[in-house]
């Protein structure tokens, strides 16, 4: 295990937090397992009991019993399955090339509707009572109601948003096109307030921000009541969808092959773990973190 060393900077009001020697393991994490769950591992949730991992190349999404470590369901999604959420009862599941959100039954796997949104969804939400879905090629928002299987509104963003996330009494969208964080009011459906981040591309809220990613290699700690960025914090190469764990944000860097911990009460990088090639998403479930790599469709463990 490598030293971090942490510099601080004080620009224009932001702290901006530089980490050398990123290398290494994590203070206190146990050495990493593999779980091979398909030809591709990308975007994942932790959702039912169990961890949630979509296979585009495979075209499948990928049930993973967290405690057990082992894969116990592959449900079968067409159009390159990506972005996932939980909520309602079902998981949902976005298409990038049907341009179609699939709800599953989580207990039996079975497809209960299929919902055709905008271009290209790209990540997917749930709260307030709908599934939120980012349409990269759209540049809109489709609004899904569940009782009805249909979208109820189409929320116009521009750009091409990719991340979103509900919280706070708003919705978050990342958008990387025209490099923003865009706020959106829910009970109006109409875009509120925006920010500039170069090349927005996750959200994840935690700890009273919000924490986004941004391909520049930067996390940005983000006030959610005033939208001021509060830290910028550098982690790998193209970071992306990250999760919290306690009082950590795990953040995978896609073209860096790590995966950096942050501490969200200090914002500072604690360490930085090796993983396979072009890690895509973090998720946290039956008492580890987990981290897919998109390439050689595995799923890394690091037990918490």
């Amino acid at each position: 295990m490598s030293r971090n060393v942490v510099v601080s900077l004080l620009r224009g009001g932001v702290v901006i937090i530089a980490v050398a020697a990123v290398c290494g393991v994590a203070s206190g994490a146990s050495a990493p397992e593999k779980l091979h769950v398909g030809l591709s591992a990308s975007f994942a949730l932790s959702g039912g009991g169990s961890v949630w991992v979509t296979d585009h190349t495979g075209n499948q999404v990928v049930r993973v019993d967290p405690v057990a470590g082992r894969v116990v369901k592959r449900i079968k999604v067409g159009g390159y399955p990506f972005g996932l959420a939980y909520g309602g009862g079902s998981l949902w599941v976005g298409s990038r090339h049907g341009d179609i959100v699939t709800r599953v039954d989580p207990a039996t796997g079975k497809r209960k509707a299929r919902i055709a949104v905008g271009s290209a969804p790209y990540a997917l939400a749930y709260g307030g009572g709908s599934v939120w879905v980012t349409n990269e090629n759209s540049g809109t928002v489709s609004r899904i109601g569940p009782k009805r299987n249909k979208v109820i509104k189409t929320i116009r963003v521009g750009g091409g948003p990719n991340g979103i996330a509900v919280a706070f009494g708003k919705v978050w969208v990342a958008d990387y096109g025209r490099g923003r964080l865009i706020r959106v009011n829910a009970s109006r459906n109409r875009v509120e307030k925006t920010i500039r981040i170069p090349t927005a591309d996750w959200i994840t809220p935690a700890a009273g921000s919000l924490w986004v990613s941004s391909e520049t290699g930067f996390v940005y700690r983000v006030d959610p009541s005033t939208m001021k960025v509060l830290a910028k914090i550098a982690v790998g190469q193209n970071p992306l969808a990250s999760a919290v764990s306690g009082s950590q944000l795990w953040v995978p860097n896609i073209d860096s092959g790590t995966v950096s911990v942050i501490d969200l009460v200090a914002a500072t990088v604690t360490g930085t773990e090796s993983t396979g090639p072009q890690p895509i998403a973090a998720v946290v479930g039956g008492g580890s973190a987990w981290v897919t790599s998109e390439l050689d469709g595995d799923l890394w463990r690091f037990p918490l």
